[in-house]
C-alpha cells in the first residue's frame, strides 16, 4: 500500500482573506449570490420602511386632528413631515456606515498580509457570518483593529478565533478593551502566546493574592479585575496557579522556556544560593477566549513590571535568562 502523502497548498494570503470576505458577506446564498441577495434584502427593507411609515402618517395624522380640536382658532399650523423619505434615508445611511465599517476592517487585516503567503483553506461559514454580521456595527478605530487583527488571525491560522470569542469581542468596550492590552502585555506565557491552547497565561501575584488587591500597585486591583472577569476575559480564581515544576527538565534544574513582553526565557538557579521556589506560579490566568485574543494584541511597553517579575524571581533564587523562543508543530 502506497503511503499516504498530503500536499498543503499556499496562496497568497490576500486571497485568502478574500474568499473570508465574501464567505462572510454571502454567507447565505453564497459569494456568487451575495449582490442579488443584497438587492433583495435592500427592496425588503424598503418595503418594510414603506409599511412603517403608512402607520406612522396615520399616527401622525391622528395626532394632528387632535391637536386642530385643542387648538385655539385662527391659530395657524405650518409644516410638512414626510416620514417615509425619513426612515429610507436613515435605512441609507445605516447600510453606508455598515459597509464602510467593514471596508475599514478589511483594509486593516490586508495590511498586515501584503506579500505573504498562508495555507488555502475552504472558509468557515458560520464563523465568517458571525464576524462580519457582528463587525459592521464597529466604528471606533480602536475597536476595528481589534477585529481587524482577529481576521487576520483567520486568514492566518484557521479557528485561531472561535465563534464563542466574537461574541466576548463583540460586548468589549473601549475602556475594557485598553485594560485587557495592559494585563495581556504583563502576562507570563507558556510556552508562547501565539499557542492559546496549550499551556498557560497569566499575570503573576509576585507571591501576594491578586484577589486581596496585591497587584493595585500595577494597575490591576480588584474591582478592574472583575470588569475583565464579567466580560469572560480571565477566570473567577484571582489566585489560581500552574506547576512550572511539573514541566522543569528532569536532568538540570532549569526549567523550560516561557514567554514574557514577547520575549522567550528560562529561570535558571541564581549564583549565590539555591532556589527555593516550590515552581508554583499563581495569578490572574486568562479565560480561552481571553488567550485567543491575548494572540493577536499588540502589546505595550511593561518595564516596571518586567522588573517588579525579575525581583520576584530573584527573591526565590531564580534567576530570568534569554532563551530559545518555543515551537510547536502540528500533529
Amino acid at each position: 500500500m502506497a503511503p499516504k502523502v498530503e500536499i498543503t497548498l499556499k496562496v497568497p494570503a490576500l486571497e485568502q482573506l478574500l474568499n473570508l470576505t465574501a464567505s462572510g458577506i454571502g454567507s447565505v446564498a453564497g459569494p456568487m449570490l451575495s449582490r442579488w441577495r443584497a438587492q433583495q434584502l435592500g427592496k425588503a427593507r424598503q418595503i418594510a420602511a414603506s409599511a412603517d411609515a403608512t402607520v406612522l402618517r396615520i399616527q401622525a395624522e391622528a395626532q394632528s386632528k387632535a391637536r386642530e380640536a385643542l387648538m385655539p382658532s385662527g391659530v395657524q399650523i405650518t409644516g410638512e413631515l414626510d416620514i417615509g423619505t425619513a426612515i429610507e434615508q436613515r435605512i441609507q445611511f445605516q447600510e453606508e456606515k455598515r459597509q464602510a465599517n467593514i471596508v475599514s476592517v478589511v483594509a486593516k487585516a490586508a495590511s498586515q498580509h501584503e506579500g505573504r503567503e498562508v495555507e488555502s483553506s475552504e472558509p468557515d461559514h458560520d464563523w465568517t457570518a458571525r464576524f462580519f454580521n457582528e463587525v459592521q456595527d464597529v466604528s471606533s478605530e480602536e475597536m476595528q483593529t481589534l477585529w481587524a487583527r482577529v481576521l487576520a488571525g483567520e486568514v492566518e491560522r484557521k479557528g485561531s478565533t472561535s465563534i464563542r470569542t466574537l461574541q466576548v469581542l463583540k460586548n468589549l468596550d473601549q475602556v475594557t478593551a485598553r485594560l485587557f492590552r495592559q494585563m495581556v502585555s504583563r502576562c507570563v506565557y507558556f510556552p508562547a502566546r501565539c499557542f492559546p491552547y496549550v499551556g498557560d497565561a497569566r499575570l503573576p501575584s509576585l507571591g501576594g493574592n491578586a484577589a486581596s488587591n496585591a497587584l493595585r500597585e500595577h494597575g490591576f486591583p480588584f474591582d478592574e479585575l472583575n470588569r475583565l472577569n464579567e466580560h469572560d476575559l480571565i477566570i473567577s480564581d484571582y489566585n489560581s496557579w500552574y506547576s512550572y515544576d511539573a514541566v522543569r527538565a528532569r536532568e538540570s534544574p532549569v526549567a523550560l522556556p516561557f514567554e514574557f513582553q514577547d520575549g522567550s526565557w528560562t529561570l535558571t538557579p541564581s549564583t549565590d544560593r539555591a532556589t527555593n521556589w516550590d515552581g508554583k506560579l499563581s495569578g490572574v490566568a486568562l479565560s480561552l477566549s481571553g488567550r485567543e485574543l491575548a494572540a493577536v494584541i499588540d502589546l505595550e511597553p511593561a518595564e516596571e513590571f518586567g522588573n517588579a517579575l525579575r525581583a520576584f524571581f530573584q527573591r526565590n533564587g531564580l534567576t530570568m535568562t534569554p532563551s530559545v523562543p518555543a515551537t510547536i508543530v502540528d500533529a
